[in-house]
């Protein structure tokens, strides 16, 4: 990749396509989710190798975990188990370097898991000053619903002075971390599905027809070219 100059703080990635690349082939779904999880592997040492701050993945939607087959769901359980336990091993997370944050509705998943998700959110809470998200069961009309329910139950309180969008934001579930930049969508969907739809107000979104299990690292460059390119007004 050339000197691009301007690499993004915050980008964030909805990695669409695993089942499809899957089926394509003849293969069971959770085949995708092996492969896709191998490619955002290496698409998270590629992002930390350039300087990206913070790297967001749309790992679970809340309305996979309610309509996807229970046997997908097993197995996609079993992959972020696992994913877990790598990323505590990996030497950048062990030094401090990384913080891991998982997000979401965690109602909705096993309590093995939770537990695990848990563990590495507290483990690395001190850790930067690169961060790791991962939104797992997460949707941001949940997000949303949920704040305003620990504000009626008493578990926030919030005064009328202290309503502003920044006193908003920091009460999500990406707290003080900066905004995302740059939106990566694979799979040849134009939306967002749902994905930080707080915090994605000036975001720039870049949309490749590649299915995730297929997105290479020059690709990721691309798009960070695409992104350097662009004008960034915020309405200005």
């Amino acid at each position: 990749m050339g000197n691009i100059g301007n690499i993004p703080c915050h980008i964030g990635i909805i990695p669409d396509g695993n089942r499809r690349w899957a089926l394509k082939r003849g293969l069971p779904a959770w085949f995708g989710h092996i492969r896709g999880y191998e490619v955002a592997k290496a698409i998270t040492n590629e992002a930390w190798k350039l300087g990206v701050k913070v790297l967001t993945f749309y790992g679970l939607s809340r309305e996979n975990c309610l309509k996807r087959p229970e046997s997908e769901l097993r197995h996609i359980y079993g992959i972020l188990v696992k994913a877990v336990k790598e990323l505590l091993e990996d030497a950048r997370v062990r030094n401090g370097y990384v913080r891991l944050l998982f997000v979401g509705d965690f109602s909705l998943l096993p309590s093995n898991v939770v537990s695990r998700l848990l563990e590495a959110n507290k483990r690395t809470a001190l850790n930067g000053p690169y961060t790791l998200v991962v939104g797992t069961c997460y949707g941001g009309r949940w997000e949303i619903i949920d704040l305003v329910k620990k504000v009626a139950r008493g578990e926030i309180t919030i005064g009328v002075e202290d309503v502003s969008e920044e006193d908003i934001r920091k009460l999500l579930v990406l707290g003080s971390l900066p905004e995302p930049d740059l939106i990566i969508r694979s799979g040849g969907e134009y939306r967002v599905s749902g994905f930080l739809l707080y915090h994605i107000a000036y975001s720039e979104f870049y949309f490749t027809n590649t299915l995730w299990p297929d997105f290479t690292i020059e690709e990721f460059h691309r798009a960070i070219e695409w992104y350097a390119g662009r004008n960034r007004r915020f309405g200005a």
